[in-house]
């Protein structure tokens, strides 16, 4: 058999095989919202503390086999974290809020568990990527307070497990920053790190 009738009836045969499970596994999408509990880290996030937050927005299902799937996700968050500094505006006091807030569009790989109950546990991961909404230090924004260089775009890394039970889902997840929110001082790179627990809900499937 010549090569390229051979490679026509391996792709013929991996269809029929895939063409099951393409009709049995199609993609849903739905909303999902949580509470962010965010902190600087990084060796300039020096008198730092959590801050809390919200996150909100979609999120989609695309099977790629009986277990896993691939999740995109498209949401509002709110990151950040609680500082003591001398910066900005007295009034606010010593402890500022350093708010940040993204449109955070995390593209991630998620494998079910085998179990058929009402509780099926899945682990997902992947990688997130935010544009800068908006950031303040206290009452002003950024862009009014020397020495802050905010940059616009936020890179991590994402990590988390699900709870599904049936159109609902609810989770926990950790998302480590790996590129440097502020950078203005080389060393005292500044990072974000975000724990969340969310709640899902599938609108179509």
């Amino acid at each position: 058999m010549r090569p390229g009738a051979r490679c026509a009836l391996v792709l013929a045969a991996a269809m029929v095989v895939a063409a099951p499970c393409a009709a049995a596994a199609q993609p849903a999408f739905g909303v999902i919202a949580g509470l962010n509990r965010a902190n600087f880290t990084g060796g300039g996030a020096v008198d730092v503390s959590p801050r809390t937050g919200a996150m909100i927005g979609l999120v989609g299902d695309i099977p790629v086999g009986p277990r896993f799937s691939v999740r995109p996700e498209l949401h509002f968050s709110a990151k950040g974290s609680q500082v003591r500094t001398e910066a900005g505006d007295p009034a606010d006091g010593p402890s500022k809020t350093f708010g940040v807030s993204y449109i955070q569009m995390p593209v991630l790989v998620q494998l079910r568990s085998a179990s058929d109950g009402p509780v099926r546990p899945q682990l997902f991961g992947g990688l997130s990527a935010g544009v800068l909404l908006g950031c303040n230090l206290g009452s002003l924004d950024c862009a009014d307070v020397e020495g802050i260089d905010q940059s616009g775009v936020d890179v991590g890394v994402v990590v988390g497990v699900e709870l599904a039970m049936g159109r609902i889902g609810v989770g926990a997840r950790y998302e480590v920053g790996v590129r440097a929110v502020d950078a203005s001082v080389p060393g005292n790179e500044i990072y974000n790190g975000v724990a969340s627990l969310t709640a899902r809900y599938t609108l179509r499937r």
